[in-house]
């Protein structure tokens, strides 16, 4: 039996300006063609796919089949639409439950494309398709589940659309109709930059045939898992990635449990998840890498694609792969943000490697950017404009140029000082009272975090936000640590104990709420609707600023081509 699904967390959820730019190109597509219409969408990891599907799910008002070939993503679709909308009556198939008939129904596609749920797929049918990591869409059962709804508008979202078989992912949704790349997301500061570090290793591949475009396992297992190149990527991740969370990508089961041993030999707490490892295990280990009690997860195949850990600020690429998909699915787990993280360093295994014809994947090759060893995304940017600038004086047509170049601020969001305590909370002080914001990890669901403070000259504990993901609760917790930074008179704004909160709204607050098209109880206190106005305001000013610097790096990216 479905029941409605209600979840104390729903809240107003306000789009960055590329998700709702990605939102309106869909929502388009769909007014021009909604019946058998598709639509591809192009995302990079930690960019905030499912958000932008669930919000076209919500804004469209269909009934919505969402497919995914992993567990994991469907339950984060399940819980983004718990949390914009609490009354959401959302039906799961797969894992042992078939819950036909919901508005919005999540399916495996291992389950839903066999011939019995076919049937129940053309029953109940259904006016929307999004299918999540759509790279795999070619393969056969999702073509059984579009075969078996024909009128149905079909949204593929990916962060990869390269297949290793050559099979284009475009010839089922078209060309993309919306696609940022990793470096646009990195200069924007919606992902935090990276940094490319070259590990030489005395293995060869030169003995490693290739099988279905990539590697052949069995081969490059012996070419690699050995124990001196093991040991040389722990004293690499020692020298240049102490004290950072990884992830370090192996190329078997018995080459990450190898490369957990030399870990924990070099004094460095690490653990290994596969395919094998029970789920209870699995939750355990995470759920303690989450916390920061382990410092390095080795794993083969299973965190690649719908993990998310915005701990996470290294990346080790102990496997050779000659797909691009893969590779940029693996750093994409060190992409996201996350309180007090400036940077994520890739460490980039790089083995001899004479005779094939298409070599291993790098970071540079990857994001075809002209990375030097050890360099940053946003300091490989800047290097460039140095060097146009300077090539531009050599020829003596650039003094206005180059102080316009000069002025350029990439437009990084402001990284606030947050530091991480033991059992995975942050704390953020505030002003010269020394205000304290905490970020409090959920005990019952990982990657949730609540919001509390203690605010001087009490400093009584309040709540500020309930249960929310690491982006959203940062988010509130950051909106409120500015009102306190812009004027001490700006506390009774924040205080939740301030006896005004519990008051009925104005009638200018009511104003201000209709102004912003938010959605609110008519029975909204004071409190609650300053939170939201407040929140509204400030996207509305980020989304100005962001604009601004768009158009700022246009005339300046203008005048470089014309110099």
């Amino acid at each position: 039996m479905i029941a409605p699904i209600v979840s104390a967390t729903a809240q107003s959820i306000a789009l960055r300006p590329y998700q709702e730019a990605c939102v309106e190109r869909v929502l388009t597509r769909h007014a021009s063609c909604p019946k058998g219409g598709k639509a591809l969408i192009v995302l990079p990891t930690g960019c905030g796919k499912t958000v932008v599907f669930t919000e076209i799910a919500r804004r469209l008002g269909l009934r919505t089949l969402i497919i995914a070939h992993r567990q994991e993503l469907l339950q984060q679709a399940a819980d983004k639409f718990r949390m914009v909308d609490s009354a959401a009556v959302i039906g799961q198939v797969g894992a042992g439950r078939h819950e036909y008939g919901a508005p919005i129904t999540v399916a495996s596609v291992q389950t839903i494309s066999r011939p019995e749920h076919l049937k129940q797929v053309k029953r109940f049918g259904c006016q929307l398709i999004i299918i999540d990591e759509c790279h795999h869409s070619t393969a056969s059962g999702y073509q059984a589940v579009l075969d078996a709804l024909p009128e149905a508008f079909v949204l593929g979202v990916t962060a990869t659309p390269d297949r290793l078989d050559h099979q284009s992912i475009e010839r089922v949704f078209g060309e993309p109709i919306f696609t940022a790349s990793i470096i646009d997301m990195v200069e924007q500061g919606y992902l935090c930059d990276l940094r490319a570090i070259a590990i030489p290793t005395a293995a060869s591949l030169d003995n490693v045939h290739t099988q279905a475009g990539d590697f052949k396992l069995d081969e490059l297992e012996v070419a690699v898992d050995t124990e001196d190149r093991n040991n040389r990527i722990v004293s690499a991740y020692l020298q240049h990635c102490r004290g950072r969370q990884a992830l370090c990508f192996s190329v078997t089961v018995e080459h990450a449990e190898h490369l957990a041993v030399a870990f924990t030999t070099a004094g460095i707490h690490a653990a290994v998840v596969s395919g094998d490892t029970p789920l209870e295990v699995r939750k355990r280990i995470l759920h303690q890498y989450e916390r920061g009690d382990i410092a390095v997860v080795c794993n083969c195949g299973v965190l690649s694609e719908g993990y998310d850990a915005p701990q996470t600020s290294c990346v080790i690429l102990a496997r050779p792969t000659k797909s691009r998909g893969l590779f940029t699915q693996c750093i994409g787990r060190g992409t996201r943000l996350a309180p007090g993280k400036s940077d994520c360093v890739v460490l980039d295994i790089t083995d001899n490697c004479l005779r094939h014809r298409i070599q291993p994947l790098t970071l540079r090759k990857v994001l075809e950017l002209p990375l030097l060893d050890g360099e940053s995304v946003m300091e490989s940017k800047k290097r460039q404009i140095l060097e146009q600038e300077q090539e531009r004086e050599k020829e003596e047509r650039t003094t206005k140029v180059s102080r316009r170049t000069q002025d350029l601020v990439l437009n990084m969001l402001d990284r606030m000082a947050w530091q991480r305590r033991s059992g995975g909370s942050y704390v953020l002080e505030v002003g010269e009272q020394k205000h304290q914001i905490y970020l409090i990890p959920s005990e019952e669901k990982d990657g949730y975090y609540s919001v509390w403070a203690k605010l001087a000259p009490t400093f009584q504990q309040q709540q500020w936000l309930k249960e929310s993901t690491l982006e959203w609760a940062q988010q509130h917790a950051e909106m409120k640590a500015r009102l306190l930074q812009s004027s001490a008179k700006k506390l009774v704004l924040v205080d939740s104990t301030a006896p005004w909160r519990a008051r009925p709204a104005s009638d200018r607050q009511l104003y201000m709420l209709r102004k912003y098209k938010l959605d609110f109880d008519p029975a909204i206190t004071s409190g609650e609707a300053s939170d939201l106005i407040g929140k509204a305001k400030e996207d509305e000013a980020k989304n100005k600023a962001g604009k601004k610097a768009k158009k700022a790096q246009r005339v300046i990216q203008k005048l470089v081509r014309g110099a």
